[in-house]
């Protein structure tokens, strides 16, 4: 399972080789206004299926100086300590708790469940995460697929679990403290369950209510979706990469859906937005960019289009582990020109 984003050039290598990383500017991730909207208890999952227009997210920081500079300094200040203190009045009333980042401590505050593992991409979050001695659970519809890629060699633990069978996720969720999704439906006869809408939106959907219910222990959600995902509200619904792309059954749409209901659910997320997908090893693609959201749209004036798998399997790695990935939407792709990014950079 993977984005349906094309990369300009993928070939069929499956090398899972050590990250180099690369430059970039991370923009300000906006905060989702729905997540306000919230009841008095505990927050439950807000459905967006019927959600198909995408929302745009406006920046709270004024793009003109000159707009903020026209009001006195010890105004802003008053009207800051009231806006802050009414917000978390309203958010107090609505049981809505404050965004506290919820990183995992270290290789031993697991396990974490790896949802789509046997896919290209999956397979390597698992790889590089029991790399780090992280226990895994690599979730997939099955598991013997899974033990045949060497997942269960690799020292993960094998789960069945069907995006759509609420009780397989309940079960492969039991006590896992963060969770990576890397889903994506692949085209195949059973079209009633192979689809966007069941697999990337619904699928994803049941996730999310599963780590949302009483007596979870997810920490923190990472979900995989893809660039183009809020197109149209960034501008780009006459770009022909998203055009094509969401004619796979509205695929960047469902995403988007997907994307909304993680944001509003009040889990502790991370939004991974990767180019182009190539199996080709990070050294042959190049280092990795990491900008912030709407901000990367597939052309040909970006900074970089495609992405070693290897390369995003370690952004979710890390996106588990800093405390400033916390309800973040980064957008990756990478370049050979860029230069190295620092690990403790790519979130910064």
């Amino acid at each position: 399972h993977a984005s349906f984003w094309i990369a300009p050039k993928t070939t069929s290598s499956q090398n899972m080789t050590t990250i180099s990383t690369a430059t970039s500017f991370t923009a300000s991730v906006r905060s989702n206004s729905a997540s306000l909207a919230r009841s008095s208890k505990r927050p439950s999952v807000v459905s967006h299926r019927a959600v198909r227009a995408p929302v745009s997210c406006p920046s709270s920081t004024p793009r003109d100086g000159a707009d903020q500079a026209a009001v006195p300094s010890e105004l802003v200040g008053r009207r800051a300590t009231l806006s802050a203190a009414l917000i978390s009045s309203l958010a107090l009333d609505l049981g809505v708790m404050p965004a506290v980042a919820a990183s995992l401590s270290g290789p031993t505050d697991g396990p974490v469940l790896v949802v789509g593992a046997t896919g290209n991409t999956g397979r390597r979050v698992v790889a590089q995460l029991r790399a780090k001695g992280v226990a895994v659970r690599a979730g997939s519809r099955d598991t013997k697929k899974a033990s045949s890629l060497g997942l269960a060699a690799a020292g993960a633990e094998l789960v069945q679990l069907d995006v759509l069978d609420k009780a397989s996720i309940e079960a492969a969720m039991q006590g896992c403290t963060a969770v990576i999704c890397a889903t994506g439906f692949t085209p195949s006869l059973n079209f009633k369950k192979d689809n966007p809408a069941k697999v990337d939106h619904e699928g994803t959907d049941n996730l999310v209510a599963v780590a949302t219910a009483p007596g979870s222990s997810v920490k923190r959600f990472v979900l995989v979706t893809s660039l183009l995902t809020n197109a149209k509200a960034a501008g780009q619904g006459n770009n022909d990469n998203y055009k094509f792309l969401n004619a796979l059954g509205g695929v960047l749409d469902e995403k988007l859906a997907a994307e909304l209901n993680l944001r509003a659910s009040g889990l502790d997320y991370v939004i991974v937005r990767p180019g182009g997908l190539s199996n080709e090893a990070p050294e042959a693609v190049g280092n990795l960019i990491v900008r912030g959201e709407d901000t990367t749209f597939g052309l040909e004036t970006d900074p970089g289009r495609e992405i070693s798998r290897d390369t995003v399997a370690a952004v979710c790695v890390e996106a588990l582990f800093q405390d400033a990935a916390a309800k973040r939407v980064v957008e990756v792709v990478s370049s050979p020109s860029a230069p190295v990014l620092p690990v403790d950079k790519w979130f910064a």
